[in-house]
């Protein structure tokens, strides 16, 4: 039996939705580029992530490159006018977002072992202005959004192409059979192009996608910066409950209350948020596994800085330990600690 000419274009048109979604699934293969095992090699790029010794660094082809950090890894910032020299810094300064360039040698999994970071300090300055905090990958996650979307649309209208496929009357049966067995075809495409973006989104999106394990606050005496002996049983409960976590990174925030001038409250916040990562690195945790620490001044206030037990709850450093999600995979359930129970009312000088 002879087609009509309508129901070829019908079957025209869906193969054609079909080409589209099969070249949406293959634009969004994983970038990942792996570095061949003892090959030296020297790349550059913008930090995405971290994950403990892990930092994931998209370089200028818009590849991704696994950097892994040791302790032997040297991390420098540029200097001067030219940037001829290097000052030293702590591997806690690579933060994301920051532009880097590394040295290293490939090992058995495809990643950079690094002997050098190199950074410019109009780098450092720009991420650690965003909030010192953990943040999503923007640009690329939002365009694979996006992708999605369009793919979820052309799949609503491969569906209502199917419906007025599958009403139409007065065909034969091998003609319809014909029509279904090709809207299956297009439907599967749909699904695994719709597969292939949700696989690659969840992939990149939660790479700088941290969930809160545990936390711990601390609190700090009038104009001081030394950790109590209350505070130091928080972090050492803290540090015991991280040890058997993969991945894991900590993120330390010191603040004030409004006391005294701005400038002064900054460089306070700094020294408490600093007394704090000392205490951990004391108690084993590597240096690599805390973020770069942030003192924010009298900023982020949780209470009234016009009372004595406000500007207590001010004077604080909060501690929290973060898990990457694409580490504890889709069926882990997150259960975030609570903070731990506000200090006594009464002012301490």
């Amino acid at each position: 039996m002879k087609m009509s000419s309508r129901t070829v274009r019908h079957l025209a048109a869906v193969m054609g939705c079909a080409f589209v979604f099969g070249a949406a699934a293959l634009a969004v293969e994983n970038p990942t580029r792996a570095i061949p095992s003892g090959e030296k090699q020297k790349i550059s790029g913008v930090i995405q992530g971290r994950d403990g010794e892990n930092m994931r660094v998209r370089t200028e082809d818009n590849s991704v490159v696994v950097v892994d950090l040791t302790d032997q890894t040297k991390v420098e910032m540029k200097k001067g006018l030219f940037h001829l020299s290097h000052k030293k810094m702590d591997v806690t300064s690579l933060v994301p977002g920051l532009r880097v360039e590394a040295n290293g040698e490939g090992n058995a999994q495809g990643q950079l072992v690094a002997s050098k970071v190199v950074f410019d300090p109009t780098s450092y300055k720009a991420s650690r202005a965003i909030d010192t905090r953990v943040s999503p990958i923007e640009a690329k996650t939002n365009q694979l959004e996006t992708k999605q979307g369009q793919l979820e649309n052309r799949a609503g209208q491969l569906e209502n192409k199917t419906g007025e496929l599958t009403t139409k009357t007065g065909q034969l049966a091998d003609q319809q059979k014909q029509d279904e067995q090709t809207v299956g075809q297009v439907k599967s495409s749909a699904d695994q192009a719709n597969q292939g973006v949700s696989t690659v989104n969840n992939r990149v999106s939660t790479l700088d996608d941290y969930d809160q394990k545990f936390a711990a606050t601390v609190y700090f005496k009038v104009n001081s910066a030394k950790l109590s002996d209350e505070a130091q049983k928080d972090l050492d409960d803290l540090v015991q409950k991280s040890k058997d976590l993969k991945g894991y990174m900590i993120e330390v925030a010191g603040f004030t209350d409004t006391t005294g001038s701005q400038a002064l409250n900054e460089a306070l916040s700094e020294k408490r948020a600093d007394a704090v990562v000392r205490y951990l690195q004391m108690n084993d945790v590597p240096l690599r596994r805390i973020l770069a620490p942030a003192g924010l001044g009298e900023s982020h206030s949780v209470a009234d800085n016009h009372t004595s037990s406000g500007r207590k709850l001010n004077r604080r450093v909060e501690v929290k330990v973060l898990i990457n999600k694409a580490l504890e995979g889709p069926t882990s359930a997150m259960n975030p600690q609570t903070t731990p129970p506000a200090p006594a009312a009464s002012e301490s000088h």
